[in-house]
């Protein structure tokens, strides 16, 4: 059955758990992070659908550093600070949405980013003596571009509420060549409430 083309707006948000991959990130560990944001469902058929979105995406990834290793150290002591790199994002994503029944859908397309600010912290952990690094530094991002593959599924709760589970794996380097040869690629698992209006 085909039905006349409507167009639903709504509003999402959620839990981000982003990391990067490529070459370097031995040692990189995820970060727990969310977005929000706001998306329109274009519904041509029953079975299909384009959904574009608008959001606010902080990603991002973080390490943790020996300081007896920068001084020298080969082994150690245990992991004094943590970095926390935040990568702020606002996302646009462009979904096409194939509904499998009258619950599910899946949902994938292409999705472009453009960063805001990046945040990186470094905290101490107990233990470490009160000299030791304790800084936050923020540098404009100037909305550069990220862009790649987003996939997922969709489960309608009910006419206004849906859950949303996504992957997004970036094709861009994210050193934008000022790692010279170096790449790395955002990679982000999000998982979202979502609520449509009437």
């Amino acid at each position: 059955m085909t039905v006349a083309q409507e167009t639903r707006f709504g509003l999402k948000g959620g839990f981000n758990y982003s990391t990067i991959v490529g070459d370097l990130t031995q040692g990189i560990n995820p970060r727990l992070s969310g977005h929000f944001g706001g998306f329109a469902e274009i519904r041509y058929s029953d079975h299909f659908a384009l959904q574009p979105e608008l959001l606010y995406s902080s990603q991002g990834f973080q390490f943790n550093t020996d300081l007896a290793v920068i001084e020298g150290d080969p082994f150690g002591d245990g992991n004094d600070f943590k970095t926390a790199v935040q990568l702020n994002y606002i996302t646009i994503p462009i979904l096409a949405s194939f509904s499998l029944n009258e619950r599910f859908a899946i949902q994938f397309g292409p999705q472009f980013g453009f960063l805001v600010n990046e945040v990186t912290k470094l905290k101490n952990f107990e233990g470490v003596d009160e000299d030791a690094i304790d800084d936050k530094q923020t540098v404009d991002g100037r909305f550069q571009l990220d862009y790649g593959v987003a996939a997922g599924v969709r489960y309608e709760l009910n006419y206004h509420w849906a859950l949303s589970g996504r992957v997004y794996q970036g094709i861009r380097n994210r050193l934008n060549n000022g790692g010279g040869d170096i790449q790395n690629f955002n990679t982000v698992f999000q998982l979202s409430l979502n609520y449509l209006f009437l």
